[in-house]
């Protein structure tokens, strides 16, 4: 007995299947790339299509895969010799090749949530960010697709609850320097002196197109608020700068 005990303690943990989410994510972000951009007012509430997004990103920058707008899926790097973007058999479950591709193109880290990079993947939406536009059908249902997908090669470890928005884990200030962000840096602020979220994505619409194509994700009441206070600014205000 105690010999059978070494030998099983001694023997190398079974191999991650091929069509198995790393064992690494814990959690799936998605983001929305339009957004307030305080600096930059004429950036603000609007989005690159993906190759010009990728082509802004170094190679361990961005996220995991870009959903474009008629659905199609945009991984961050294709293999060698495959194509730049794909359109998912949304009407049904991934087969073998589907989900050994995602398993391969989830595996590497990428700076895309700041604190959570490690343990995560990312998806970006591409949309504009504001709460009053609406999410097309088609780029919706390659979203709850890719998410199901990711949740059932989870091997059990991910659920509903595991999908969070850019917003849920950066609360971070907006800071005006992007090589200053820490206590006491320059921050943006509102006209009563608080500081805006420098991240506010992605509105909570999308969660509501998700659960309306069958994919409910829990949400924290009031989980636009933040967005809502940035929507407030006109289109060309900077606002003011505190450095507290």
């Amino acid at each position: 007995m105690i010999a059978l005990a070494l030998l099983l303690a001694g023997a190398p943990s079974p191999a991650t299947p091929p069509d198995a989410l790393p064992p690494r994510v814990a959690r799936v972000v998605l983001h929305c790339p339009g957004g307030p951009s305080y600096g930059h007012p004429e950036r603000r509430w609007t989005f690159l299509a993906p190759l010009a997004t990728q082509q802004l990103w170094s190679r361990r920058f961005g996220t995991h895969w870009i959903v474009w707008t008629d659905g199609s899926l945009w991984p961050r790097h294709p293999g060698r010799g495959e194509a730049a973007s794909r359109v998912p058999p949304v009407d049904g479950p991934a087969d073998a090749a589907w989900r050994q591709r995602l398993a391969r193109e989830a595996a590497p880290v990428y700076a895309q949530a700041h604190g959570f990079n490690d343990d995560s993947v990312g998806i970006e939406v591409s949309h504009s960010g504001r709460s009053d536009e609406a999410f097309p059908p088609a780029q919706v249902r390659t979203v709850a697709w890719l998410v199901e997908t990711l949740i059932d090669m989870s091997q059990g470890r991910l659920t509903p609850a595991s999908i969070v928005g850019h917003k849920d884990v950066d609360e971070r200030p907006a800071y005006v320097d992007e090589r200053c962000e820490r206590s006491g840096c320059a921050v943006f602020v509102d006209d009563e002196g608080r500081p805006f979220r420098r991240r506010v994505d992605p509105p909570e619409s999308l969660f509501a197109a998700l659960a309306a194509a069958g994919l409910a994700i829990p949400r924290p009441p009031a989980a636009d608020a933040e967005l809502r206070r940035t929507e407030s600014l006109a289109g060309d205000v900077r606002p003011r700068i505190v450095r507290p």
